[in-house]
């Protein structure tokens, strides 16, 4: 890479920080960082996470891992003792990268994201914190109705596809009508099993739609009205 473009990246990730009028300035890597809330987080999230698995890809095998944001997953078929020599492989790159990462091995049953896979019986289910409770946008709420009226579908069909069957699914779902109930809504949530012959998509028109927002439609209706009576 030219060093002048290494110079604009890292002029770029500069952060200034100041208290009592006083700048304030990281011990660790002053020149690069990615403060809190910073409009391009994700973004350097995503290249740092590529350039890491690339690197695994040299350590793990059969590339059986991936990477969302900080979280990341892999699966291996080996002994014991293997699983540990490759858990400080990765860390030792992680550090070598000015990184740090905690790493479970030898699990049987974990957690990625919103799923909860277990490698024992080959199931998965939905997954949520203990102090997470699920809640939905109030039926009486000023949302588009069309968005309201699929809500308890939409919420179905992410259930059915967290779970790896209807028998998860039934156990799962009594939170979520809880919640749904909560919110004014009266449907019950359906298991809805993935196709097992997809239909192929037929080629598309290249169109582009405009969808202006819900509110909108809604003030230049009460214009036109006021403006014909």
């Amino acid at each position: 890479m030219n060093p002048n473009d290494i110079d604009i990246i890292l002029h770029s990730r500069k952060t200034f920080l100041f208290l009592d009028e006083t700048p304030w300035i990281k011990k660790e890597n002053p020149d690069f960082d990615v403060s809190m809330g910073s409009w391009d987080g994700a973004e350097c999230c995503e290249l740092v996470g590529l350039y890491l698995l690339n690197q695994i890809e040299l350590v793990f095998p059969h590339t059986n891992v991936g990477l969302y944001r900080d979280d990341g997953i892999g699966v291996v078929d080996l002994p014991g003792p293997d699983v540990e020599r490759l858990r400080k492989k990765i860390t030792k790159l992680f550090q070598d990268n000015s990184l740090k990462i905690t790493i479970e091995a030898n699990i049987k049953i974990t957690t990625f994201l919103d799923v909860c896979f277990n490698l024992v019986n080959g199931t998965f289910k939905p997954y949520r914190k203990d102090n997470d409770k699920p809640s939905y946008i109030n039926i009486q709420s000023n949302h588009p109705p069309h968005i309201k009226k699929q809500l308890p579908d939409m919420i179905s069909k992410r259930l059915s596809t967290l779970s790896s069957s209807k028998e998860i699914f039934d156990n799962e779902i009594p939170i979520y009508t809880d919640a749904l109930r909560h919110a004014g809504y009266n449907q019950q949530l359906q298991y809805k099993a993935e196709p097992s012959n997809p239909s192929v998509p037929r080629r598309r028109r290249k169109i582009i739609w405009f969808n202006p927002p819900y509110i909108t439609l809604k003030l230049l209706q009460m214009l036109l009205i006021s403006f014909f009576f």
